[in-house]
């Protein structure tokens, strides 16, 4: 090849590289995505006398253990399904009475009630040495502790779990439903009457493939799955006394020689879920996690077609009974988001239910530049004979789950106007970070 017709080539080729468009350019031009998709919900329900800062805690071990992909790539997204335990806070007041009131040292110290239940640790050491009868103090507390978390079970089995928590589970799992969902239910001590309860309701709605539920050391004599119960589980053990439980299934150290737990802490009853059920040193954990892997293995999507998207933050409406309810949302820049009107600037109603119970779905944009910043005003309106029903609404965030349900009974019929404004959605941006946050009020 001669020189010229070299120079020649080269400059043809120059040309076609600089008329080609870059693909970095391509690629930066596309909107980003806030949503991760996720065909998987792996739903925690906590255990008696359990904080919300300690259901998340456990929430986060599990992701940790169990990963955000399945085997075969599907993305999995956790969520906790808070449970009140009924007299926490008469828990909180009876240690102060039995415990830290006697040694004035620890007056006030309230937070350290768990950590007495799940063993001591250096700091109790330390606190002996100057306050001589806290062995004695702490043997007392045990002993009351352990009546009271049993009875506390034995009163939540005999009494249906509150309507509150009942609404805002079995709006979640209408929500991940109409999502097209596989859902896993895990859940510890009386979380497992919860989780009973969520199953049965949510299996009225989905296929069993799509549906798993694993229980934790049940307070209950039902399981809708495989269970794992430790031998010298305390509390339990005190339901036997008051009623029927399932038998046992793993056999744990005594607590002299039981290893600390992923918290570092022991739990002289055998119940804890950090200390004993997911403790990597005890095989019973093992356990526990190849079940929760065998689970997830097995879920397979629902046959029908999902009826909603996942959005940066969804509203769901349901009611109990027939009539027809009609979901309404006024999205920042003034449009009105209802029947008439499916689809706004940064959301859509994509499940409109005209007969009975809903539900009725709007979701916001995962697409960063369509959703808009600012307040979105969620209500609901009786269009028709759905008169006395009682209605529940809730948010939620792609990022955070469920951040409000609310009810209300509906009166007469008004057909587009909403009756109620229940919610005050607000969506921000963070200048610095370009990271978007949900909050309600």
């Amino acid at each position: 090849m001669s020189k010229q017709t070299r120079t020649f080539v080269n400059l043809f080729f120059s040309i076609l590289i600089a008329l080609a468009p870059l693909p970095t350019l391509a690629q930066s031009s596309e909107p980003r995505n806030l949503c991760r998709d996720s065909g998987i919900i792996f739903a925690f329900f906590n255990g008696v006398q359990t904080t919300v800062g300690e259901a998340h805690r456990s929430l986060n071990e599990f992701r940790r253990i169990h990963g955000d992909e399945r085997g075969d790539g599907e993305n999995i997204r956790y969520e906790v399904m808070y449970n009140y335990t009924d007299g926490f806070e008469d828990f909180v007041e009876t240690f102060e009475q039995r415990v830290l009131e006697q040694e004035q040292i620890l007056e006030g110290r309230y937070e350290l009630a768990l950590e007495i239940i799940n063993g001591g640790g250096s700091w109790w050491e330390k606190l002996s040495e100057v306050a001589s009868n806290l062995p004695q103090i702490r043997d007392d507390f045990m002993d009351w502790y352990r009546a009271a978390a049993t009875s506390s079970l034995t009163n939540l089995a005999g009494n249906p779990p509150t309507i509150r928590n009942y609404a805002e589970h079995q709006s979640r799992l209408d929500t991940w439903i109409v999502e097209g969902k596989q859902i896993l239910l895990v859940a510890h001590s009386q979380g497992n009457l919860f989780a009973n309860s969520a199953y049965d309701y949510a299996l009225g709605s989905t296929e069993p493939s799509a549906l798993k539920l694993v229980h934790i050391a049940p307070a209950s004599p039902t399981t809708n799955g495989p269970y794992h119960l430790a031998d010298k589980d305390l509390v339990i053990n005190g339901l036997r006394a008051t009623g029927t439980v399932v038998d046992n299934t793993d056999a744990i150290p005594g607590y002299l020689s039981r290893p600390a737990g992923l918290n570092g802490q022991t739990d002289i009853l055998g119940h804890g879920l950090l200390e004993i059920y997911l403790n990597p040193s005890i095989a019973l954990g093992s356990a526990v996690v190849n079940t929760i892997e065998e689970e997830l293995a097995i879920l397979q999507p629902p046959e029908t077609e999902p009826e909603a998207e996942t959005g940066f933050f969804t509203a769901t409406l349901t009611w109990n009974g027939s009539g027809d309810v009609d979901l309404h949302v006024y999205e920042p820049g003034g449009s009105h988001v209802f029947y008439r009107n499916m689809e706004g600037p940064s959301g859509y109603l994509d499940v409109d239910n005209t007969i009975a119970d809903g539900p009725e779905h709007y979701f916001a944009s995962c697409a960063a530049d369509k959703l808009q910043t600012g307040t979105y005003q969620v209500g609901l309106a009786n269009f028709n004979e759905a008169d006395g029903r009682t209605a529940t609404l809730q948010i939620a965030s792609f990022k955070d789950g469920a951040l409000g349900t609310r009810r209300v009974t509906l009166a007469e019929p008004t057909g587009d106007a909403p009756s109620h404004l229940l919610f005050d959605v607000e969506v921000a941006k963070d200048a610095e970070t370009g990271e978007f946050e949900v909050t309600i009020r």
